[in-house]
């Protein structure tokens, strides 16, 4: 996995916001340090000189060409000179006199350890970083047969499982630091405890997704998964309606592709011994859930439509035993197929970066028959998959991370294995679509699934704030807008609005709590009333919101999460363009 960039991309991007909350740490202190302010005015402004070098020397790494990415991490001596001087520049008596003053002692003490932990960056984990490029640069990643070279990849995954060390270490030491006195010092405090908490994050899930590389390519033994095709259109709980699913296997880097089939061509009722959970019997009425295969989305517990997945899989006369189960939707797909290559259909029809999502989510609709639309998705997931891991070099190793992540992140892509040795680092790849039960880092989510039996949702955006409205309360706003034009249902083919007669789309809106937390004040802008429902493990809203040609329906709530935590994160089925969530902290 490209994962070096992706950590230097985002990696340099925190570390300049980093930097701009200690330098006004810096001036603040300096400012109300008395007679010695001057001198600590010009210590502070050298060491801001010193940190803008670092800032420039980084630009090279985020904004440059790989080949500048590269030769700037293989010689990271200039940081750390620049980050050195720096901290020499807050050191010494003045400095620690100056820890000891009332009411600003402590936010001194402050921005010397934040310098501290900018230098122990420099100095620590930029050269850890760079003996990740160097390993993945230095080494052929592919045979030139379709077979990725292991050994690299395992080598880099260990090494940057040590960056992540690293990062989480010098993270973890902004978090511990006091509030400061002075409001404008703890501002910058608190949003510099964000932006570390969020790199953190970052190196988190690219070592889960390096690491989890070498089981999943089947470097200790072959691998088979079933390979999910969803489509948003129709929308369900994870993403979409399963329109139809196929396997690939993976043996020490191999990945072969086999057949789609059709969801008309599974049995019935493979996985009903599934549904039991409490819950069940309203969120899903009306869905035949554990019934049909296509319906199986319509939980947004990722783990739980692969189990239900498995067992249809299984059950079918060309399927068999799996490993794992992967989803994508046409979203995923297009954003691989502009990694990795064009596709080129049956009949000619070339998909690209920009074509796919709408043709495989409307168009296709419009032009084909079910049974071609069934074809066309599935010799697209084919190709898509099959170009993923061919001919692979450093570049596309690069560009095949970020968009993996980026697609995961989006809810897109989904992975999940049966073997637990591997679910812990694919939930630290951030690809597995677990609901979160970890109440320090609360999670709301808001889910949709359509009613009506239609491919409706091309047409439905989804629009979100996440206002935070006091310690531990927060005011959620959700609007969705059916886009299509009056009177235009009627030229539309009849299996775009199906049961949706005159455009009018209903989604099953379900929301769900926190862990730890508590959700209240339900409403929508139509009236409608929202009912509770318990779910494994959390409370749940849940109502059918009716949309009409040029109509917004607007819900809003409140959340209260546990105290203590992190600020609070919108989850949702994900949505078809941008996912549009704003958050006012």
């Amino acid at each position: 996995m490209p994962s070096h960039a992706r950590t230097v991309t985002r990696t340099t991007h925190r570390v300049r916001n980093a930097l701009l909350v200690v330098l006004l740490l810096l001036v603040v202190c300096a400012a109300a340090a008395g007679f010695s302010g001057f001198k600590l005015y010009k210590s502070a402004m050298s060491a801001k000189a010193h940190l803008n070098n670092v800032v420039n020397a980084a630009k090279v790494i985020k904004d440059g060409s790989t080949d500048d990415m590269v030769k700037a991490l293989s010689d990271v001596s200039y940081i750390q000179k620049e980050a050195a001087a720096a901290k020499q520049d807050v050191s010494g008596g003045l400095w620690t006199l100056a820890e000891k003053m009332p009411v600003v002692g402590g936010d001194v003490k402050t921005a010397r350890t934040a310098i501290g932990t900018i230098d122990d960056f420099a100095q620590t984990t930029l050269p850890q970083l760079g003996k990740v490029v160097t390993t993945l640069t230095g080494a052929s990643l592919s045979s030139g047969d379709g077979q990725l070279n292991m050994e690299p990849i395992i080598a880099a995954a260990q090494q940057l499982a040590t960056v992540d060390q690293s990062v989480q270490s010098q993270a973890r030491t902004i978090q511990d630091l006091p509030d400061a006195k002075l409001g404008v010092v703890n501002n910058a405090l608190q949003n510099g405890k964000t932006q570390m908490a969020a790199l953190a994050q970052v190196t988190e899930n690219l070592s889960g997704m390096l690491n989890m590389l070498p089981n999943f390519l089947g470097a200790n033994g072959a691998r088979n998964y079933v390979l999910l095709a969803q489509t948003n259109s129709e929308i369900r709980g994870t993403g979409g309606l399963i329109g139809s699913a196929g396997s690939f296997s993976a043996d020490n880097g191999k990945i072969a592709v086999g057949e789609f089939h059709a969801d008309a061509e599974f049995p019935s009722n493979a996985a009903l011994d599934d549904v039991n959970q409490d819950g069940d019997g309203t969120l899903y009425s009306g869905l035949y859930f554990g019934q049909v295969i296509h319906n199986l989305s319509s939980t947004p517990d990722f783990p739980r439509v692969a189990s239900m997945a498995q067992k249809f899989w299984q059950a079918a006369p060309f399927g068999g035993s799996s490993d794992g189960v992967m989803s994508l939707d046409p979203v995923a797909l297009q954003a691989m197929i502009g990694a990795t290559g064009d596709v080129t259909l049956s009949d000619g029809r070339v998909l690209n970066g920009s074509n796919t999502a709408e043709f495989l989510l409307n168009g296709a609709y419009k032009e084909l028959t079910p049974s071609a639309q069934d074809q066309y998705f599935s010799e697209t997931a084919a190709q898509a998959v099959a170009h993923l891991f061919s001919d692979m070099n450093t570049q596309k190793l690069m560009t095949v991370a970020k968009t993996m992540l980026r697609m995961a992140e989006q809810r897109h892509l989904y992975f999940w294995s049966f073997h637990e040795e591997d679910q812990a680092v694919l939930r630290s790849a951030g690809v597995t679509g677990e609901i979160t039960n970890d109440a320090k880092n609360p999670v709301t989510g808001v889910y949709s699934n359509e009613m009506q039996a239609s491919k409706m949702d091309w047409y439905i955006q989804r629009k979100s704030t996440v206002k935070r409205t006091g310690d531990n309360t927060y005011h959620v706003t959700y609007s969705f807008t059916n886009t299509l034009q009056p009177g235009e249902a009627g030229s539309l083919p009849e299996y775009i609005t199906a049961n949706a007669k005159g455009g009018v789309a209903v989604n099953r809106v379900v929301i769900y709590t926190p862990a730890g937390g508590e959700v209240s004040n339900v409403s929508a802008s139509n009236g409608s009333s929202f009912a509770q429902v318990q779910a494994k493990d959390h409370m749940t809203y849940m109502d059918d919101i009716s949309l009409a040609p040029q109509d917004t329906v607007t819900i809003e709530y409140d959340v209260t999460t546990a105290a203590g935590s992190a600020n609070l994160k919108l989850d949702q089925t994900p949505t078809i363009g941008d996912p549009a969530i704003t958050y006012e902290y």
